[in-house]
């Protein structure tokens, strides 16, 4: 009976909140949305956003699909790798690209995936929504929120090159000379539009085989997907986009042999660059939560801080298909663009930005 009660008041708290943030999605009666789950994923979210949908007038339909199996991966499928589980699912696949929205309830996201990339060419517009509930609240988007990503998107536009240092060691370039530039505020409102609620941070893709230097991990920063914080400094060299060393300690040895258990080479190449807007994002949050539990975005969208990946990136534009995908949250760097200095160490400098 106590489990039946809390469980109860719960979803009476989420169903509000869920509806809001389809009303921020703009999702009217007229409209059909589509909830993706898998046997893992959070059943509760998915009875609170289908109980949101209707309250909305939406035709409302919830696919399940069986978890992918246990393949011989070098790490848990818990976010930030290519999700199988729609590899084999041609039915789903078909529903998803004639729904208006599709909400991705899965474990891991379909993020990464060829058939994610097949969906929102339909014109179908995606959430993916996996954190706890209170990161939902406190990260929940704001008009304010896009404001700033979509001025961080026109910095970047305009930019040929971005250059990270630190005091520890970083001097590293890479060429982003008309590149794709992507930006996550939290929701979408648009068709064909793919964001992760909550997020509020912008980036590009550097020029596949261009940029040079070192870039030197700090304890305390980020690595995805193992989610956790970094015991010591992990130095990275780069050589015309790619990683050809990784040198350090017991991070370094388990990064690099993460991305040799994949057995392909476009795992050590950049993905993704750019830098987290979001004033409420929590640095510490990751201590505090089950990794299995979250994506993770607190760290990757923190105020003033640096993000980047390796691996995949075909999602955003690219030209890397790798299964393997990583990312980095870099909490005391200097993030330029060009000449001009946007973030350092938690602080966003042009006034314009903030």
């Amino acid at each position: 009976m106590a489990t039946t009660t809390a469980t109860a008041y719960r979803m009476a708290e989420i169903v509000p909140l869920f509806r809001r943030m389809l009303e921020l999605c703009k999702l009217k009666p007229s409209e059909s949305l589509v909830i993706l789950t898998e046997p893992e994923a959070n059943q509760d979210y998915a009875a609170a956003m289908y109980g949101a949908a209707r309250e909305i007038g939406a035709e409302t339909l919830t696919i399940m699909v069986p978890s992918a199996p246990p393949e011989q991966v070098p790490i848990i499928r818990t976010g930030n790798v290519s999700s199988a589980i729609l590899s084999k699912a041609k039915l789903a696949i078909e529903t998803l690209k004639m729904a208006d929205m599709v909400i991705d309830l899965s474990t891991g996201g379909l993020l990464h995936s060829k058939e994610q990339r097949e969906i929102l060419q339909s014109g179908t517009r995606m959430l993916m929504v996996h954190d706890p509930v209170e990161a939902l609240q406190r990260l929940f988007p704001t008009p304010e929120d896009k404001e700033r990503v979509e001025r961080g998107m026109e910095r970047l536009r305009r930019a040929k090159s971005i250059r990270l240092e630190s005091d520890n060691g970083t001097n590293v370039w890479f060429d982003i000379s008309e590149r794709p530039i992507i930006g996550q505020y939290g929701y979408t409102d648009e068709p064909g539009r793919w964001d992760h609620w909550p997020g509020a941070f912008q980036y590009t893709i550097p020029t596949e085989g261009r940029g040079d230097g070192t870039l030197v991990l700090d304890p305390g920063d980020i690595w995805y997907p193992a989610k956790r914080f970094l015991s010591g400094p992990v130095t990275m060299r780069f050589e015309q986009g790619s990683v050809v060393g990784i040198e350090g300690g017991l991070d370094a040895f388990l990064i690099r042999d993460y991305i040799e258990g994949w057995q392909d080479p476009e795992g050590f190449a950049i993905s993704h660059l750019g830098w987290g807007s979001h004033p409420r994002a929590l640095w510490n949050a990751i201590a505090f939560q089950d990794p299995l539990d979250i994506i993770g975005q607190d760290g990757r969208t923190a105020y003033g801080t640096t993000l980047f990946a390796l691996g995949e990136n075909a999602t955003f534009g690219g030209k890397h298909t790798t299964g393997c995908h990583q990312d980095f949250a870099l909490r005391h760097h200097r993030f330029y663009l060009d000449d001009e200095l946007i973030a350092d160490s938690g602080r966003i400098l042009p006034a314009d930005l903030r």
